[in-house]
């Protein structure tokens, strides 16, 4: 059986790059949010 094993190194970038793609989209989700309530509000 071969397994696919990822060094250290690479585990704790991908992780770094996973961290920063979920405060990216924190932050979008925000900013949909904001935009959302925006519009409704010039909508009534």
């Amino acid at each position: 059986m071969k397994l696919d094993v990822v060094s250290r190194e690479e585990f704790d970038i991908q992780q770094q790059v996973l961290i920063r793609t979920r405060e990216k989209l924190e932050a979008l989700t925000a900013r949909v949010e904001a935009l959302e309530a925006t519009l409704a509000d010039k909508a009534e």
